[in-house]
């Protein structure tokens, strides 16, 4: 019996990371600036696909007894990266390595919420006045403290919570009152203060609307565009590219544009189709999962990734203002990486557990 036959969870799922991974590994060795760049690219894949075995084999209905820590574990982890992080407050320093807390911390808000919706479908009991505004506050704290830092995160991490919510039976007039004063707070913060990551956000959207380019917000959008624009159908071949050599976070934030000006628009299609595959995955186990827990996790894992596709995608194009979001399993990172492996793990188990119900 050969290892795939052993494996129980969604071959495709596992087929696409493996395959995103292949083609990390062709854009980290076409960029790297030396060979110890790529040598610790090759190291955090490897610890990528550990990280997802050892979540693929622990049930995850175990560690839905952990949520309560993990919450706890994600704020500390907050005012941790927020007081004592590295210059741009989006992660912190482990000896040599860059810890970039803010995608570990909302993957393990969205599994506690999901767990905490869980307990009140289970039940049969409608959320009371007091659990819609301790799960209300929840999010808003954790979106108000990444938005600080890093706004397209904040933005990620509150669009899942409000598919997760929805998705948890949570009212829908609840929701959009929600959103309502969200989105207040949101517009106070970023257009009537100057703290954090607002001015960026408004000169980055100023940019997009205006392209006036006079204080150099938009240098690596025209330079992105240009090279996607150059990009044939099929490969140049890795470290072909022209444009990519002189754009800056080449291979972390603006991956995608380095991978379609060298191996061709046709990767950059199948990459696209590769998240929205994961998507539907997630949804086809959401469907199938045990329970309520298994269903909100599946679809909270596979709605951020697919988002955090898209923006990454979306912005390379230029069809939206930069930000400052990596391509999940091909931007060059350690702890993207990490948390990439984690989660795409617990789906794993999730889907497992399902066809084991089947069998």
């Amino acid at each position: 019996m050969n290892i795939l036959e052993k494996f129980k969870g969604d071959k495709v799922i596992l087929g696409i990371t493996i395959l995103l991974s292949l083609i990390s590994i062709l854009a980290v060795l076409s960029s790297a600036e030396s060979v110890g760049v790529f040598i610790r690219h090759l190291m955090f894949i490897g610890l990528c696909f550990l990280s997802m075995f050892a979540t693929y084999i622990i049930s995850y209905k175990s560690l839905s007894k952990l949520a309560p820590a993990f919450a706890l574990l994600a704020l500390i982890l907050l005012v941790v990266t927020l007081l004592f992080g590295n210059e741009e407050r989006r992660g912190i320093q482990i000896g040599s390595f860059e810890f970039q807390t803010f995608y570990i911390i909302g993957f393990l808000v969205i599994f506690f919420i999901a767990k905490y919706l869980t307990a009140y479908i289970n039940s049969g009991i409608e959320m009371s006045r007091n659990g819609l505004i301790i799960l209300f506050g929840i999010v808003l704290m954790f979106t108000g403290g990444m938005a600080l830092s890093n706004m397209s995160t904040a933005i990620i991490f509150f669009s899942t919570s409000l598919v997760v919510m929805f998705l948890g039976k949570v009212p829908g007039k609840y929701l959009l009152l929600f959103c309502a004063v969200t989105a207040i707070c949101g517009s106070i913060y970023l257009f009537g203060t100057d703290s954090g990551r607002s001015s960026t956000f408004r000169h980055r959207c100023d940019f997009y609307i205006t392209n006036d380019n006079s204080e150099g917000y938009g240098d690596q959008m025209i330079k992105s565009k240009a090279a996607i624009a150059r990009s044939g159908l099929l490969p140049a071949g890795p470290g072909q590219g022209v444009i990519n050599k002189n754009l800056p976070e080449k291979d972390t934030d603006y991956v995608f544009t380095s991978v379609t000006e060298e191996l061709g628009a046709l990767v950059g299609i199948v990459i696209l189709l590769c998240y929205l595959i994961l998507f539907y995955r997630s949804v086809h186990i959401a469907k199938n999962s045990d329970g309520p827990f298994g269903m909100l996790l599946a679809v909270g894992i596979g709605f951020w990734f697919c988002c955090q596709g898209l923006v990454h995608i979306g912005v390379n194009c230029g069809l939206i203002p930069a930000t400052g979001q990596t391509l999940p399993f091909i931007s060059r990172g350690g702890s993207s990486l990490l948390f990439a492996g984690l989660a795409t793990g617990v789906l794993l188990n999730i889907s497992k557990t399902e066809a084991q119900l089947h069998s």
